[in-house]
């Protein structure tokens, strides 16, 4: 089935122009596109040396500081290839349960230590292990190595940031939108009675005097279901917003736009520093789909040690698998491709059940900054994309050109993490508009999509600048 408005299929515009720039009253003035151009070019920046310098740096040693105090650490591992590196929890793997029993052995001989895993749902699937000492991160990196070429399943347990590489740019102000009641590109029905879950660093507390994403419950801090609250300035408490502040408030506001109608519900999972592990990030996927979530947004991702799949995340897939049976129906789960510039996989976009989406410029072309390869699925503008954002100031640590934003702001940033709500709230959206199951919506909008090497299908929804 198509879900073509008014263009011709080789546009790839799904919706016709129903988010045209004229028709939100975005204007790409000459100082809009330096703000977008310096966004990307500081997520580019690494992609052509060793690791990431300047205020990337800033932040990476903010997370290995600050984020896992106490028994755990951030370390660094190597990527499949030289020049990438993931963030790892120091001194800890994961093991399979099928091959547990094949290397139990072994790993009481190299000094591993048998902990709970932190997560109810995988407790009897994955098996958490743990070593002291200043030489543990060398004598576990052999542990994986020699273990995975004997065909077994293990893995690190890995740091699942908002971006493969921690990104220095945020926000740029923008003009706000016309109020939620008065938003008018789309139908307010389109995605009315989906369930769309955002994972990410929750939804700011205060509620928008616009009526933008006031329909998305606030869990307060003390509940016994957790609080998905932002707190926006924790780590540290500076009084400036922490790098990742109002990142989830951005993106739910993204579905906002794409399906005015649909219900989100945000999970809080990763910091304000944007970082949780694959266990957190395992345990949040299967409770949104617990609870019914027809589609889940994951605007996060790491690059792995020789490009394996994140154990925790793979065991979450399994179990996710076995609710959608017993319930008879699917759960679309879409991931930000990452903002690595290679073709190294990103998980979990890279899992073959995930819509995985990678980043264009405004005129859909590949951004240079965007993870691509055959495992992307689709790709919409990442550049410079308009949503809601959060009050306060920017720290002069982690902006080139740090704002103050005042209440009820609205913002450009820069990511795969933004071109990925626009797919989920496509889904959303078209589920309604053609009355198609969420996996009937994706293939759909695969059908609609322009193909662009290594991006997979491109569409044009909302324009960015």
């Amino acid at each position: 089935m198509s879900v073509y408005r008014t263009d011709p299929p080789s546009l790839g515009r799904p919706f016709g122009r129903d988010y045209a720039p004229a028709a939100v009253g975005l204007a790409a003035d000459p100082a809009v596109r330096r703000a977008v151009a310096r966004q990307a070019a500081e997520l580019a920046r690494h992609s052509d040396d060793a690791g990431v310098r300047g205020r990337g740096d800033v932040i990476r040693e903010r997370v290995r500081g600050r984020w896992l105090r106490g028994e755990r650490r951030v370390d660094v591992v190597r990527g499949a290839q030289e020049d990438e590196k993931a963030l790892i929890v120091g001194g800890e793997v994961l093991v399979s349960m099928s091959s547990w029993p094949d290397v139990a052995d072994e790993a009481a001989r190299d000094g591993l230590t048998r902990v709970d895993v932190g997560c109810t749902d995988l407790e009897d699937r994955v098996v958490r292990l743990r070593a002291d000492g200043e030489d543990s991160q060398a004598r576990l990196t052999r542990f994986v190595d020699d273990l995975r070429a004997q065909g077994h399943a293990v893995s690190f347990s890995y740091v699942t940031p908002l971006s493969p590489v921690m990104k220095g740019c945020a926000g740029v102000p923008a003009p706000g939108l016309a109020t939620f009641a008065d938003y008018g590109p789309v139908d307010p029905s389109f995605g009315r009675g989906v369930r769309v879950a955002v994972i990410d660093t929750g939804i700011v507390e205060a509620p928008r005097r616009d009526g933008w994403l006031s329909g998305v419950a606030r869990v307060p801090d003390g509940a016994a279901t957790g609080s998905n609250i932002d707190h926006l300035d924790a780590d540290p408490a500076d009084g400036y917003l922490d790098v990742s502040a109002g990142h989830g408030t951005f993106v739910a506001g993204i579905v906002a736009q794409v399906a005015p109608g649909a219900e989100i519900t945000v999970h809080r999972v990763l910091t304000t520093s944007g970082t949780a592990t694959d266990v957190d990030v395992a345990c949040a996927l299967i409770r949104a789909v617990r609870e019914n979530a027809q589609i889940v947004n994951l605007s996060l991702g790491t690059e792995t040690h020789r490009d394996e799949a994140p154990l925790a995340l793979a065991a979450a897939f399994d179990v996710v698998r076995e609710i959608e049976m017993a319930r008879g129906w699917e759960t679309v789960v879409v991931a930000a491709g990452g903002n690595g510039g290679t073709t190294s996989p990103v998980w979990p976009a890279a899992f073959g059940r995930v819509v995985s989406v990678g980043g264009l410029t405004a005129g859909l072309r590949p951004s240079t900054w965007s993870s691509r390869g055959h495992w992307i699925d689709v790709s919409a503008v990442g550049e410079g994309i308009v949503s809601t954002y959060v009050a306060g100031a920017q720290s002069p640590d982690l902006a080139a050109d740090p704002q103050t934003f005042t209440a009820d702001p609205w913002a450009r940033w820069t990511g795969t993490s933004f071109a990925a709500p626009q797919v989920s709230g496509a889904i959303a959206r078209a589920m309604t508009e053609h009355s198609l199951s969420a996996t009937q919506a994706v293939q759909a909008l695969l059908a609609a999509g322009k193909p662009v090497a290594g991006f997979g299908r491109a569409l044009q929804i909302l324009p960015g600048a």
